[in-house]
C-alpha cells in the first residue's frame, strides 16, 4: 500500500506535526482522488487548531482550500471538508467530483503576467 505525508493537529489546541499515512485509493461514487499540489491556509485552519472548533477526532488532518491534478481530467481547484479523507493538508484526498472546477491555465497565465 502506498504512503503520503500528512499535516496533523495531534490534539485539541495542540500542535502539528507531518506524518505518513495511507493514500485514500478508493474514491467512491461522484469522488475524485486528488493530487493535490497546493494547499491555502484558510482563516478557518488556525481558528479550528486555536479553538478547537469542527473537529472532534485527533489526530485530525485540517485543510479546505487546495488545487491539484486527477490524472485523468487535468488540473482542478476545490475546497476540501472537515475530515481526514477530504481534508487538503496532505499529498492526497478524495473529493466530490461536483465540487471541483476544471482551471483554465489561459487566464492564470493572463493574471500571473500582469503582475509581473
Amino acid at each position: 500500500m502506498s504512503t503520503q505525508k500528512a499535516i496533523f493537529l495531534l490534539e485539541k489546541q495542540g500542535s502539528y506535526a507531518v506524518r505518513d499515512i495511507e493514500v485514500y485509493n478508493k474514491p467512491g461514487r461522484g469522488e475524485l482522488l486528488v493530487e493535490i499540489k497546493a494547499a491555502g491556509l484558510n482563516p478557518v485552519d488556525w481558528k479550528i487548531q486555536a479553538t478547537g472548533y469542527f473537529r472532534t477526532d485527533y489526530p485530525a488532518i485540517l485543510g479546505i482550500d487546495a488545487a491539484g491534478v486527477v490524472k485523468e481530467v487535468g488540473k482542478i481547484l476545490y475546497q476540501g471538508y472537515f475530515t481526514n479523507r477530504k481534508a487538503t493538508f496532505q499529498q492526497y484526498s478524495i473529493v466530490p467530483a461536483e465540487i471541483t472546477a476544471k482551471i483554465c491555465l489561459t487566464i492564470l497565465s493572463s493574471y500571473y503576467l500582469a503582475r509581473a
